[in-house]
């Protein structure tokens, strides 16, 4: 709890100009019930989270409160956004004066809501769940070929990290493509990249997938004079020196004119197994901007495991050294992707039901401040959180024991501890 107070100081004083007391509190509250009450179909129902306010008895009037709260006009997520940005803003201006490189990590998600249909914002997204299910499986029935969309959000996030470091949120949000609230995902890009060209300068390195491999992010990094690491696509056109001449080719072709500089043998965790890998790079030219350097790296693996990585940025590359950090910065990508695991299967990001699109904003924006919070105990008090973990959360086994202290038995340590403590006073205080 003192921590928790402690993480959500400044963004409570901020609250309490803008609306009553009774609301800051209500928001502690419920970021503490988040904390606690662990339910991946229900985590974030209203209902559900009342009793953790008020008490079980007075479940109702613990909803009521948490509506109310959610519902005042006069204060909104941006409120969230801004804390959040400014807490990564601390964050790089120490890992600046430690001389570590600061990572952004970008990507896109979405949230799926496959058995709503009247709530304000709902849209068309992608169900990876549902190509998930009807995945071929020998001897069963042949599942449909084409896209499987259910309604559901848009979700943009952007994830602060470094090298060997631990993550924190630097941006979430979430938006629609229907209705009086629609938006379109390149504003959203757009207006963080304005913001962090603003706010922190040129010293983080945006990482970001194929998804974003477009001329319109490569043309914004170059106004907004930001550092980028893109995988790009092998079909994409690109410049590079052929003799004396220049002569622009698709990605694919361009690779194969670089023979491989340097290899190594790394321990691929998602896979569980080691894996042979080469890296060459090259300089080359968009060619909407053939004024600007950049620089292609080539990853090979030897063993023919996964396809060819392209990598483009605007980083300088001279030697192997500084091609296997950006080589390694790229992979490190990885941690975005949990984060959206994380936030959809152990803070129950897709159970909300909310009628109006603003309030599921406030919602869905505690609960990344309960994901950030998660994150900054991993990363400030590992001892702490070690024992914890091993006093209410214990597992046995050599992979528990092998494995780094993972952020599901985190929370269900903590959430295991309060309800130890909850039931502890009942019996020594009984009504």
């Amino acid at each position: 709890m003192h921590q928790s107070h402690k993480y959500l100081s400044v963004l409570e004083k901020e609250l309490d100009k803008q609306i009553d007391n009774r609301y800051v509190q209500t928001f502690f509250n419920l970021f503490v019930a988040i904390l606690a009450f662990r339910n991946r179909s229900m985590g974030l129902v209203l209902s559900e989270l009342g009793g953790y306010i008020t008490g079980f008895r007075s479940a109702p009037a613990g909803t009521k409160r948490i509506s109310n709260m959610l519902r005042c006009k006069k204060w909104t997520h941006a409120l969230i956004d801004n804390f959040l940005f400014d807490r990564a803003k601390q964050r790089v201006e120490q890992m600046k004066s430690e001389g570590k490189r600061a990572l952004m990590l970008w990507d896109d998600s979405r949230i799926e809501k496959p058995e709503s249909w009247f709530l304000l914002g709902l849209c068309s997204v992608f169900s990876s769940k549902g190509q998930r299910l009807t995945k071929i499986k020998r001897g069963y029935y042949r599942p449909p070929s084409s896209r499987i969309c259910v309604p559901g959000y848009k979700w943009t996030a952007v994830i602060l990290s470094g090298l060997g470091q631990i993550p924190s949120v630097c941006q979430m949000s979430w938006w629609t493509t229907r209705g009086i609230h629609k938006e379109h995902g390149s504003n959203i890009i757009y207006r963080i990249l304005r913001k962090v060209h603003q706010e922190m300068g040129r010293f983080a390195v945006h990482v970001m997938d194929r998804g974003y491999a477009t001329e319109m992010i490569v043309e914004w990094m170059f106004n907004f004079d930001q550092l980028f690491l893109i995988r790009w696509k092998k079909n994409h056109l690109l410049i590079h020196h052929t003799g004396a001449e220049l002569i622009s080719k698709k990605t694919h072709l361009v690779a194969r004119s670089y023979k491989a500089k340097a290899g190594k043998i790394v321990w691929d965790k998602e896979r569980k197994k080691s894996k042979h890998i080469s890296i060459a790079w090259a300089k080359v030219f968009h060619p909407q901007f053939p004024d600007k350097e950049l620089v292609l790296l080539i990853v090979r693996d030897k063993n023919n495991y996964n396809s060819l990585m392209y990598l483009l940025t605007n980083m300088e590359v001279q030697n192997a050294k500084q091609a296997w950090e950006v080589c390694f910065s790229y992979l490190h990508r990885w941690e975005i992707e949990q984060a959206f695991r994380c936030c959809k299967s152990e803070l129950a990001m897709q159970s909300p039901r909310l009628w109006f699109f603003q309030n599921t904003l406030k919602l869905l924006g505690i609960v990344s401040l309960v994901y950030d919070f998660l994150l900054r105990m991993l990363r400030n008090w590992k001892a702490w959180t070690s024992q914890l973990i091993n006093n209410y959360c214990p597992r046995t086994g050599n992979r528990n024991r092998q494995a780094a202290i993972p952020i599901y038995r985190l929370r269900a340590a903590i959430s295991n501890a309060m309800l130890y403590l909850f039931f502890i006073y009942q019996y020594e205080h009984p009504t």
